[in-house]
This record gives structure tokens, sequence and C-alpha cells, in this order.
């Protein structure tokens, strides 16, 4: 009997896997051997964490834009065909006031449904986000993504991805997870941007910032790490199977936040989010292959090499989460991943993209949050001169509480 995929399943890594370190035991030493390693990553994330991109050559799109009555916003509707079969998701879209640049608009894309049901009244809505009208005030686009009409957000993998794509039980490459599939989506809106749309409406499509908060967050750092041409990732609050890293757990921790304002001693009173939680109810977020690891530490991969999937040096990652309101989330082991993802940064020059924010309380991107990062891409994406970025507070740990921080951390606190 072959049981070398079991074995593949079940070897134990003792600490994290190693980023910079081909899969032949060879040094990742030069800015030039990254790309080689990061499809070396991107192809264990395909096969054991969220599944496989379809190839986007065998797909084609078309898009059409109309007025939005309810809200009085443009809709784009983007058409998908490949393989015979076609399906359609949708974005709406704040414009900002007067004549695009030249170029146009810079735009924030966030994962946000417009037309959704209350779960207390049972009534329709269709609501504009309050960060995408705070991005159009700033001169950025706003691009309201709903993810639910690339995939349904449960296990019965229906949605135009799925209409595309089916998943396949007996197939394991053809058993692709919903974070994958809503990250598909935000491609497919880059591709029509693109194809013609983004002319028409003023939007540069080069100039992108995506953002997401929760199981959101989860996806907006796959499309980040899968799609290259993402400018700007802003995965928030993300948790495990986000940014944060699996192997580490702060239950019962005690941190001094009083460089957020809050109390000196802060205890973190809840459970984090386990493997088994994602493995089971949560399983249809990732593919087949993910549910039959025994543990943690027998994945090939641990998050700090999905934050390292989006270096370059034209890129941006800016990690936002909370603290008091995210014990479930892991922030530590969120910011366990920042570190150790800074070496392939560092190795392409752009070690200084690669950021943390971190709020005292709320599972979301604050106002206050948007208004950071948007600072930061003023002068970064935009080239603004003169502005004053507020602090990145990603130091709260490395700084700060040093002294309580898992072990994992030690070769980053030098």
């Amino acid at each position: 009997m072959n049981t070398g995929g079991t074995e593949k399943m079940t070897k134990e890594i003792h600490g994290l896997p190693e980023l910079m370190r081909f899969s032949d035991g060879g040094s990742v030493a030069a800015p030039e051997d990254w790309e080689r390693r990061r499809g070396e990553i991107l192809s264990l994330y395909a096969e054991c964490v969220y599944g496989s991109m379809p190839d986007p050559a065998g797909e084609t799109i078309a898009y059409a834009l109309s007025d939005e009555p309810a809200t009085g916003k443009k809709l784009m509707t983007v058409a998908i065909s490949a393989r015979g079969r076609s399906a359609k998701i949708a974005a709406l879209i704040s414009l900002p006031w007067g004549d695009a640049p030249a170029g146009g608009f810079p735009f924030f894309l966030e994962y946000m449904p417009w037309h959704y049901q209350d779960w207390f009244t049972g009534k329709w809505i269709t609501a504009v986000s309050p960060n995408c009208t705070y991005a159009a005030g700033r001169g950025y686009a706003g691009i309201q993504y709903d993810p639910a009409r690339s995939a349904r957000d449960d296990a019965s993998y229906t949605g135009a991805f799925y209409t595309l794509y089916p998943y396949d039980p007996s197939d394991p490459a053809g058993q692709r997870g919903v974070l994958l599939a809503w990250a598909w989506g935000v491609s497919k809106i880059l591709d029509a941007l693109e194809a013609g749309a983004g002319a028409e409406l003023g939007i540069n499509p080069a100039l992108s910032v995506v953002g997401g908060v929760s199981r959101f967050g989860k996806s907006a750092a796959v499309a980040g790490a899968y799609d290259p041409r993402i400018r700007v990732t802003v995965p928030a609050c993300s948790g495990l199977g986000g940014v944060a890293v699996f192997r580490t757990d702060n239950s019962g921790k005690a941190y001094d936040l009083t460089s957020l304002g809050g109390p000196r001693k802060w205890v973190n009173e809840s459970k984090n989010e386990p493997l088994s939680n994602l493995q089971g109810g949560e399983g249809y977020w990732f593919c087949g292959s993910f549910a039959r690891f025994p543990s943690a530490r027998a994945l090939p991969v641990d998050q700090h090499m999905l934050c390292a999937l989006m270096a370059g040096r034209n890129r941006h990652l800016i990690i936002v989460t909370g603290i008091t309101s995210e014990g479930w989330n892991n922030t530590e082991g969120q910011c366990l991943a920042f570190a150790a993802a800074r070496p392939a940064w560092e190795l392409m020059g752009c070690g200084d993209q690669i950021s943390m924010l971190i709020h005292l309380d709320g599972h979301a991107i604050l106002p206050g949050d948007l208004q950071s990062i948007l600072a930061y891409c003023d002068e970064r994406l935009l080239g603004r001169p003169g502005l004053a970025l507020p602090p990145m507070k990603g130091e709260l740990f490395l700084q700060c509480n040093r002294d309580v921080l898992d072990p994992y951390f030690e070769p980053y606190l030098k």
C-alpha cells in the first residue's frame, strides 16, 4: 500500500516552516531567487489550504455599467465564460466628485454586500458602505464587492465561481474552497477594469487597495497572495486561516496596552479559534486536503508565508486588527506573521512596505484605520508629498510586550 500521502499529511514540523529556503534545502539568498520560492509556496497553499486558482486564459470577460437606482451609484456587472458555462458577479461603485485625474482614480475595493437581508427584521436593505463613501470623498473610487455573488457562504458550493468550476468531491484539484472563490471574484473585477470598464469610469486598474474584515479579511489575504496585480492588500481581523499563524495561541496571555490608550494589563480571556473549527463547520472555506492535516504542526506552510507571497517592489501589505475585541483571532499570532514575513520583503528591497495597524477595540476597518491607510496610499501609490502619516502600531508586541511573546518570535526580536 502507498502511504506516502498519509505520511505527508502527518509529518510534523518543529518551529515555523522555513520561508527563505527552497524545498530542496537551498537558501533563498538574492532577489532573483524569490520568484522561484514564491512559486513553491503558492503551490503548497493551492494543494493544502485554499485550492488552485483557475487559469484566466480559459476565461472570457464582458462587463456592463448601469445606474443603481436605490443608491444613485454605478453598478458594474461582470460576465465570465469558461468551459462552455457562463456566470455573473457585480460591484457597486462610488465615484469621487469631479473629473478623474490623468490615468484615472485609484480605488478602494471592499468585500461588502450592498443588497442584503437584515437578520432581525427580515427586510432587504440596499446600502453604500461607509468606507467606500469615505474613500470617494478622499479621491478614491469605492468599489463594493459582494462576495456572495461569487460563492455562497456555506457548503453548497454554489455561486458564479462554482457554476464555472464545480466542486468535485472525487478530484482534489476540483475541491476549491470558498475563500479562494471569493478571491477569484476580486480578480474578475480587476479583469473587467482592465478590459475597459476602468477607462469608462475614470478608474486606474493599476492603483488598487483591496480590504475585507473577518472571513472577508481571510479572503482579502488570499486575493493578495494569488493575484500580484493587487497593489495594497488590507486583511482586517482575519484570524486563523487569514493572517494569524496556525502554530500559536495567545489565550490567557496578558499584555500592556497603554501604547494604544488601553490598560496596563489586559488578559485575553477568550479562546483562540481552533484548527478543528476551520476543518469542521467552516471547512468549506478551504480546499478538500486541508481537513486531512491532524494538527497545525503538520501543515507545510504557515501564515508568515502567505504574507510573504504579497512581497514585491510595487506592492504593499497593511495588516489591520483590534486586540481587546479579537481574542478569538489571536492578534499576537497575526503580529508573528507580520514579523516572520519581513525577510522576504526585505530581500526584495521593500521591507518598509509591510505594515501592521492595531487599534484597541473593534472588529472592523475603523474610520481612523482607513484614514491612515489612504494617507499611506496617497504617499506611496500617488506620490503626494508632505503628508504626515499617522503612526502604524505594529510595534505593540515587538516593542511593548517582548517579554510575553511566543518563542517563535525570538529570531525577529534582534
